[in-house]
């Protein structure tokens, strides 16, 4: 999901509907969604919702965060910066990250990873790093990536980039 479209779809969802729009019965309401029908503002607080929910599963799950060395020894997170915003790689089992590192041309024999909850990577690390931080989730295995950037309903509001935590509020990229 591209920025543009995840502010498009706040803004959508914070739109309050008018009452012209709200359906004249529960009947009316499955069936547009079914459908796929019914006002813009419906469709994206749907989206929004379903958005919502992989976040909430994402927080509940433990992922696998490959570790790399240091420069000034020890071992960190794999991360990259690409944006202006620096990204935690994280995976949901070793073949995602085997898939990452295949698609990148570098074979690993061994890579050691820290099991970590969701939820501490959002609401712990993120706001510890210096600068704005998401979560690059299964990247690199074809459409089952996710970017899960450092934004407010993702992240604490201190550390999201549309909050105002990094300068005005807008996009550091």
């Amino acid at each position: 999901m591209s920025w543009d479209e995840w502010e498009q779809l706040k803004k959508q969802a914070l739109e309050k509907r008018s009452p012209d729009d709200a359906p004249e019965t529960e009947t009316e309401t499955e069936t547009e969604t079914e459908t796929g029908s019914g006002s813009g503002t419906e469709v994206a607080v749907q989206r929004m919702d379903r958005i919502r929910h992989a976040i909430d599963g994402f927080r509940d799950t433990t992922v696998l965060v490959p570790l790399v060395p240091l420069d000034g020894g020890g071992r960190g997170f794999l991360t990259a910066d690409f944006g202006g915003v620096r990204w935690i790689h994280a995976f949901t089992d070793e073949l995602a990250a085997a898939n990452f590192d295949a698609a990148q041309g570098v074979v690993h024999t061994r890579r050691d990873f820290m099991a970590v909850r969701g939820w501490r990577l959002l609401d712990v690390v993120i706001p510890a790093m210096a600068g704005p931080c998401g979560v690059a989730l299964d990247v690199g295995s074809d459409d089952d990536g996710v970017l899960l950037p450092p934004v407010a309903g993702i992240v604490p509001d201190a550390a999201a980039v549309d909050s105002g935590a990094y300068g005005s509020g807008g996009r550091p990229w």
